[in-house]
């Protein structure tokens, strides 16, 4: 329970805020004294006079921070600015985007409903606290936010689009194209909405969407990054008609295209390497983190590496809730890194633990329900396994490797919609990720933390049940039949991997870069060239 605040003290703060102009902190430190003390007259009296002065202060900062995707800086302007208009709907919709775009559901969800209450027609807030909601785990109460926006308006492209996309999480890929098919009857040049459609086709029996999206692509600037769906959705297309030479031109432009936008900088992922070991290399000293009933299971790797069976294999296990990929440890070791960057020491103390497991349990509560074991999938959380054990010492952790042919194959032919992938358009920065990935498991390894199983996919598929049985053993499931028919599971999957593991765990899916071969030769030569793959 955290103490309560000195009024004078924070009053005190506040006013320094103030007269500095950093009207942000300014705005956090009457609302955490409001949130406590909300008769007190002298709050209310600063609250008013930072009103008169701030708010066009903060709407600027935050558009220009928007408009540099800084997205953390953004919503913590926004933030302020909505607590000092809290009626202001165009605001609070801004603020909800935001914090949907930074992976903060819950947040999220909290503004939008917030605004529903005195806005309940709204649909733009419906769809925001719908998707909020599906990625929340919640797709029933996703499913009721964009009914009632499409009784609003039954052919909204945006609903409609949503609407598809928790269909098809969901296992219901028929319900997913007729949702995406009325959506492009209204807006036929949107290359989202085709290659949304894309993935719930089979074109191998069907022509009239490849036809439809070739025709379209004599209409769009081809040179135009927003435009790389398009692309994406047509070698998929083609793919499945085994026209493999056109299909693969169409990916490789899709990539260029791709790789422009996302401005991948692997400088950026080297950093927070580099702090990394130098925190954990030094022998710090901290008393580990009380355990409690909440024992959450964390599954990493490489993106496309297995991740997604292996959330549908446990989800099958009773008690399990499956999360899939959530932001909470990102975001949270990403602050404490920054934390210990402003530090002279650039050391990990016990009060840093301290705090890293209260932002993780506090977040975390609002994904997981009493007495089930949360299961989170964000792949990427390799990069945090050391955090996550120390702050976290009930958790597990299950970490899926992969012949790395397959998987940079399978990250080069995906279409990854948001910026946490940016490394997979290139041959020599997938290469360069891979290394990564390895050295930081290295290097995990190296501590000797007994809180990570290692899990071969290829063992799991050719092996599923002395596999999974073992997995079972180590983070304390009870094994059933259930496990080894995981397409059978009822939770929703959003990544790129919805599909698949909607089928029965099947064993020849590593072979599937060998119809490429020839076009693959300079992603092997790049691979051998940084040790990833044998010569």
């Amino acid at each position: 329970m955290s103490k309560p605040l000195k009024a004078d003290v924070v009053l005190g703060k506040a006013k320094k805020a103030s007269k500095e102009r950093d009207w942000a902190k300014a705005c956090e430190l009457l609302q955490q004294l409001l949130q406590q003390y909300p008769g007190n007259n002298r709050a209310k009296k600063a609250l008013q006079e930072v009103r008169n002065t701030a708010f066009p202060e903060l709407l600027s900062q935050a558009n220009k921070y928007l408009a540099s995707n800084e997205l953390a800086e953004a919503e913590r302007y926004l933030g302020a600015a909505f607590f000092l208009s809290p009626s202001d709907l165009s605001l609070g919709q801004r603020l909800a985007q935001c914090q949907l775009d930074m992976g903060q559901a819950p947040a999220a969800s909290d503004t939008a409903s917030k605004l529903l209450e005195t806005h309940p027609n709204d649909i733009k807030l419906l769809n925001i606290n719908a998707r909020a909601l599906r990625e929340m785990s919640q797709p029933e109460k996703s499913r009721t936010h964009l009914l009632a926006a499409l009784e609003l308006s039954p052919e909204d492209p945006t609903t409609l689009n949503n609407l598809g996309i928790l269909e098809r999480s969901l296992g219901k890929r028929t319900e997913a194209a007729k949702c995406y098919r009325r959506a492009l009857d209204r807006e036929p040049n949107n290359v989202i909405l085709h290659q949304n459609m894309s993935q719930v086709i089979d074109y191998s029996v069907a022509d009239g969407h490849l036809e439809e999206m070739l025709g379209l692509l004599n209409s769009v600037d081809q040179k135009d990054p927003k435009n790389a769906p398009l692309f994406f959705a047509l070698f998929k297309a083609l793919d499945e008609k085994d026209r493999c030479a056109e299909a693969f031109e169409f990916l490789e432009k899709g990539n260029r295209l791709a790789a422009s936008q996302a401005n991948f900088d692997f400088q950026k992922h080297m950093i927070p390497f580099a702090l990394t070991k130098a925190i954990f290399g030094t022998k710090s000293a901290f008393s580990p983190a009380t355990e409690s009933n909440f024992r959450p299971i964390f599954i990493t790797g490489l993106p496309r590496s297995g991740t997604s069976l292996m959330e549908g294999i446990l989800s099958r296990a009773q008690g399990v809730r499956a999360c899939g990929e959530l932001s909470v440890v990102p975001r949270a070791v990403s602050r404490l890194l920054r934390r210990i960057m402003n530090r002279p020491d650039k050391a990990l103390h016990a009060e840093d633990i301290a705090q890293l497991r209260g932002e993780l349990l506090n977040s975390f509560a609002r994904y997981s329900t009493e007495g089930t074991r949360l299961v989170d999938k964000m792949p990427l959380n390799f990069r945090w396994i050391g955090y996550i054990c120390a702050a976290l010492p009930e958790a597990r952790i299950i970490h899926i490797s992969r012949d790395p042919l397959p998987v940079a194959w399978s990250l080069y032919k995906h279409f990854f919609q948001g910026a946490g992938n940016d490394f997979v358009h290139r041959n020599e920065d997938i290469s360069r990720f891979m290394v990564l990935h390895s050295n930081y498991l290295s290097f995990w390894k190296s501590l000797n933390i007994d809180q990570m199983i290692d899990v071969k996919y290829e063992d799991l598929v050719m092996n599923p049940a002395p596999t999974t049985k073992g997995i079972a053993l180590a983070t304390d499931l009870r094994w059933t039949e259930h496990w080894l028919a995981p397409e059978r599971a009822a939770n929703q999957v959003l990544t790129a991997s919805a599909d698949q593991v909607r089928k029965p765990i099947y064993s020849n899916s590593n072979q599937g870069w060998k119809r490429y071969e020839t076009q693959l030769a300079s992603l092997q030569h790049s691979l051998k060239s940084v040790g990833v793959l044998e010569n």
